[in-house]
């Protein structure tokens, strides 16, 4: 958007004496006639502006101008750079680039350098996943302008369904993007994840919003199937996979080599995918029933093989 890049102009003009057009361009992503354009429009709109020709010349704001940059804490900026960073990721939003450069100008000028922080998030997108970018913005654009969505959507079996939605909110969680929405085929609010969603396109229908809440997505109702707890035997080089997923408090034992754990799965084949998941590094201890189901799920991925 043009006033974020006005924004993001101004914001650097302020950070140094004299820059030239072409870091301007470079640092704004854009071409150096936009520059000037911008400059003739932030002239005309009464900003002291000053352009230095020679080697060292370049463009500048009189000192006279002030603006009170004190808006944030640096660790305000921080946290705020780091969110903004994430979402560029995702997106690739331009203008993203124009806010990012005016919260880098601000904590530069309390002399902290770049507003890096000690956390780092890294949502960029593997190859495969660059499709994601796209159906992430026709969700974006969806939920904003409050139009509905249509796909096609495969389930757990493989069974793919047509379906409407409005869409509600988007979702990060172990590893997968989900929507939650409102299904007018269902005439329920369901959880959708976007690897099984083929065909999406944003409808011309709006619709009037909903009073949604967030539907929980702690591995409860919003997943179909019975779920057990296992107790399994593994490898202590995978026990972080544990921890990470349900908590410390899920090793139950702890020898030299193994580990004995607990683990809750939904008693199915995909319940039995996540245990096969730990390759030779887990056995099944009990239930004597899933070890058996597990074993016969097995001998079935074998006997493709011949």
């Amino acid at each position: 958007m043009k006033i974020d890049r006005l924004m993001a102009l101004i914001m650097l003009l302020l950070e140094r004496e004299v820059v030239s057009a072409r870091e301007l361009a470079e640092r704004l992503e854009v071409s150096r006639r936009t520059i000037y354009r911008d400059i003739d429009t932030l002239t005309m709109a009464g900003l002291p502006i000053f352009t230095q020709e020679g080697a060292t010349g370049g463009i500048g704001l009189m000192k006279a101008y002030k603006v009170d940059k004190l808006l944030f804490t640096q660790r305000d900026i921080q946290t705020l750079a780091a969110s903004l960073n994430g979402y560029r990721q995702l997106f690739g939003h331009k203008e993203l680039a124009y806010i990012v450069e005016k919260l880098n100008a601000i904590h530069r000028e309390s002399g902290t350098g770049t507003p890096e922080g000690k956390f780092a998030v890294d949502l960029s997108l593997n190859r495969g996943n660059e499709s994601l970018r796209s159906s992430l913005s026709l969700i974006e654009t969806a939920m904003n302008e409050a139009r509905c969505l249509a796909f096609d959507y495969a389930d757990r079996d493989g069974r793919l369904s047509a379906r409407k939605v409005e869409p509600y909110q988007v979702v990060f969680k172990a590893g997968s993007w989900y929507l939650q929405g409102y299904c007018v085929d269902r005439a329920d609010y369901r959880i959708f994840k976007l690897a099984r969603m083929s065909r999406l396109q944003v409808q011309r229908e709006a619709f009037a919003p909903r009073d949604f809440k967030p539907l929980p997505m702690d591995g409860g109702a919003w997943m179909s199937g019975e779920w057990v707890e296992v107790k399994i035997r593994i490898h202590r080089s995978v026990a972080d996979r544990v921890i990470e997923r349900f908590g410390e408090d899920y090793i139950l034992e702890r020898g030299d080599e193994t580990c004995l754990a607990k683990y809750s799965i939904v008693n199915n084949s995909h319940g039995y995918d996540k245990l096969l998941a730990f390759g030779d590094k887990c056995e099944v201890v009990e239930p004597v029933e899933v070890r058996r189901a597990l074993r016969e799920y097995v001998s079935k991925i074998l006997a493709q093989y011949g």
